[in-house]
């Protein structure tokens, strides 16, 4: 746990053992945390430089502990001092890396990266890099399993960073993929929509880079291009906020979108979900986990509690009581329903 001040695991357990047992020899040091004498003194030397650790005067040589909660928190605060100052340089190498892109030639502003590697790299770092909003295009095919939520996309929401993602309808035909993938992160704050026809994979972050896969393969993206501040960027956000207005929105895992005594039961929200979203039942039946014959009765039971005779009334039905929002519609700019 204090590998970020500069402490490996032999550091932390002679430090560990010296807060458990005072007043130690470097041999008693040894049999107590069982570590050969030779690591025993080079960890003694890194504590010791790093003030966790004194030696107490005396014919044998002892060391003992300083008191963790004045001594770490020193470390701690020099390097919360490291980082403010490497955050500054930070700020000040982009603020000279936005002067530059103004002179920047044509063949610059798009960026080719090739290789499976290289590609997952820059795009962890072009979301973990985002400070306000993040807009993806997700389709199939996938490079990793369509049932799992993206961990780096989780971290960025806890952070703060809004997400937006406009989802083909092939992608909600994924086994496991409202379960494993949308609710969990549906729950940490994404706003998503669906639709057919998603043109492309898509990233962009804060107006200022945007990643496109060039070359997909076996699962495999090989190779694509980073988007730089440019006409192409606007073009790519444009084109986002065109298919954003036409999608179709999914409901917020475990948020009610209408009156308690008027809101569907989770099983209900979650199969209007993907029967506006235009599945098939059987997509349906591998995203809930029921067999085709008890998910129709299933939806017969829908249609009566809804008072409908036929799907398209039952939409109808579901969209009047709220349970659907209209495409155009966003969470922040829903009006009160009378």
């Amino acid at each position: 746990m204090l590998d970020a001040l500069g402490l490996d695991a032999a550091d932390q357990a002679v430090y560990r053992g010296l807060i458990d047992g005072p007043g130690a020899s470097a041999d008693e040091l040894a049999a107590r945390v069982r570590l050969a004498p030779r690591q025993i003194g080079r960890s003694l030397r890194v504590l010791e430089s790093a003030g966790l650790v004194s030696r107490k005067p005396g014919p044998r040589e002892v060391y003992l502990a300083a008191a963790p909660d004045i001594a770490l928190e020193a470390l701690i605060l020099e390097k919360e001092a490291e980082l403010s100052r490497a955050r500054a340089t930070a700020r000040q190498y982009a603020e000279s890396y936005q002067r530059a892109l103004g002179s920047r030639h044509p063949t610059e502003l798009v960026e080719i990266v090739v290789g499976r590697d290289a590609v997952a790299q820059r795009s962890d770092q072009l979301q973990r890099g985002a400070r306000r909003e993040v807009r993806v295009f997700d389709r199939p095919p996938y490079v990793h399993d369509p049932s799992v939520p993206n961990d780096v996309e989780l971290e960025a929401l806890a952070r703060g960073v809004a997400y937006r993602a406009v989802y083909d309808r092939a992608s909600l035909e994924m086994d496991g993929w409202w379960q494993g993938h949308y609710e969990p992160i549906s729950a940490a704050g994404e706003q998503s929509r669906v639709m057919s026809g998603v043109p492309m994979k898509m990233v962009v972050a804060d107006d200022r880079l945007a990643i496109v896969p060039l070359r997909i393969t076996h699962s495999v993206i090989e190779s694509c291009a980073i988007v730089h501040p440019s006409e192409l960027l606007d073009a790519l956000s444009a084109l986002f906020e065109t298919l954003w207005r036409l999608g179709m929105p999914l409901p917020p895992a475990g948020q009610d979108i209408v009156p308690a005594e008027h809101a569907p039961t989770p099983f209900e929200a979650q199969l209007v979900a993907l029967l506006t979203a235009g599945l098939g039942d059987e997509a349906i039946s591998r995203q809930v986990g029921l067999s085709h014959r008890t998910l129709q009765r299933r939806v017969r039971e829908l249609m009566t509690r809804l008072g409908a005779q036929t799907r398209f009334q039952a939409g109808l039905q579901a969209a009047f009581l709220g349970w659907v929002s209209p495409p155009a519609e966003s969470s922040g700019q829903k009006e009160a329903r009378p």
